[in-house]
């Protein structure tokens, strides 16, 4: 994953895509309109962004499937272009993809519940669980990795060693290796750095805790307590029967793209799942007790000064807290090849926005906004 600031503003992308992808065919799967989508309103904004996001498909910038849910419910759910263009396979709801580094979500939850359960603490060193660091990294705590202030370089950005690992795959150990090799950007605790570095750390802290693979772990604490049965980490030996195939766009032509071993982006980025799936976890996390305690969901969500940037807004763990339309968003998005992906959520409003895009030119953040613009009734406010 490459770069996390496609911008925070947006939708902390692990990577800024420069291609365009092609649409050809459109696949129509709406949920049932209840409670809040009776409202003629509502029912109005939602034909305004399946107009809008209908539009972008049939100019080459879309693919894949889209949620909303208000209330709890789902209100809308659609699927547009191709999940695998060779075997003529359309997108629907039930589309398996890639979502990258929304995946630090999850992490961040782990981390939460071997809190609760005694088994570690955020304010602990991450020394304590992992060994033979470098002696900058041994007072981090995983507090610091949760919210990106632990100073640790990003990976991605220390070229071309990690690109050549994109394409054979690594072992955790081996990505910290390539962090290593450069100094801390900051004293840790102190300013906001993206780092999937980091996230990867926390992945080896969780399989150290629990004597579990981090895969075994999230299907076991996660992924089956809450139902998303169409939800894993990710392995390219996998057989998926719904799984979407990632393009890019080339010289004017929808190309395969690139391929990534998912042992690189591990707990920084290493799950696929559905629209419906990451609406159950969206579920979840609006309800102290159905996953997490109340307690352990007001630090995830909590505003923590050190992390102040881009415009104001805050990272938690494995969120961003911002303001949009002149409401309170939680969000976090992810990309890499092929791939993009965001979840929106406005809390007090009770609206829920995924978006996953099987092509790396796709701008998911895009689209939750115009979302946005049509169920709030409200421009997209200029940046200053």
């Amino acid at each position: 994953m490459k770069g996390a600031e496609y911008t925070i503003h947006m939708c902390l992308y692990a990577r800024q895509f420069d291609f365009r992808t092609y649409i050809s065919l459109v696949f129509l799967t709406v949920g049932t309109l209840s409670a809040v989508g009776q409202d003629s309103k509502t029912q109005e904004a939602l034909r305004d962004a399946d107009a809008y996001i209908t539009s972008q498909t049939a100019q080459d910038s879309f693919r894949g499937a889209v949620l909303v849910g208000i209330n709890g419910k789902i209100e809308f759910e659609k699927g547009f272009g191709f999940a695998d263009e060779e075997g003529g396979t359309l997108n629907s709801p039930a589309t398996e993809y890639r979502i990258f580094s929304m995946t630090k979500q999850f992490t961040g939850a782990c981390i939460l519940l071997l809190g609760e359960r005694g088994l570690l603490n955020v304010q602990d060193p991450v020394s304590k669980y992992v060994a033979d660091l470098p002696e900058s990294w041994r007072q981090i705590t995983i507090h610091e990795l949760l919210t990106h202030t632990s100073g640790i370089p990003n990976y991605p950005d220390m070229t071309p060693r990690a690109k050549e690992l994109d394409r054979l795959g690594a072992t955790p150990r081996e990505m910290l290796e390539i962090a290593a090799t450069k100094p801390l950007e900051f004293k840790p605790g102190t300013q906001l750095h993206y780092s999937n570095t980091g996230y990867i750390l926390l992945g080896m802290v969780i399989e150290k805790v629990s004597s579990q693979t981090y895969a075994e772990f999230l299907k076991k604490n996660i992924f089956k307590p809450l139902g998303m049965e169409n939800s894993g980490y990710d392995d390219q030996a996998l057989i998926l029967r719904n799984r979407a195939a990632g393009y890019s766009f080339r010289d004017g032509h929808v190309i395969n793209a690139t391929f990534g071993d998912m042992t690189v982006p591990f707990s920084a980025g290493g799950i696929y799942s559905t629209v419906e799936d990451i609406f159950r976890w969206n579920e979840a996390l609006t309800k102290p007790g159905s996953l997490l305690t109340a307690r352990s969901l007001d630090q995830m969500f909590a505003i923590y000064p050190e992390t102040t940037a881009y415009g104001g807004q805050n990272y938690g763990y494995g969120v961003v807290i911002a303001h949009k339309f002149g409401k309170l968003l939680y969000y976090h998005g992810g990309g890499w090849y092929g791939f993009g992906s965001i979840l929106q959520r406005y809390p007090k409003e009770h609206v829920c926005i995924v978006v996953l895009a099987n092509t790396d030119h796709a701008n998911p953040g895009d689209i939750a906004d115009h979302i946005g613009i049509a169920l709030f009734g409200q421009p997209l406010p200029v940046a200053k």
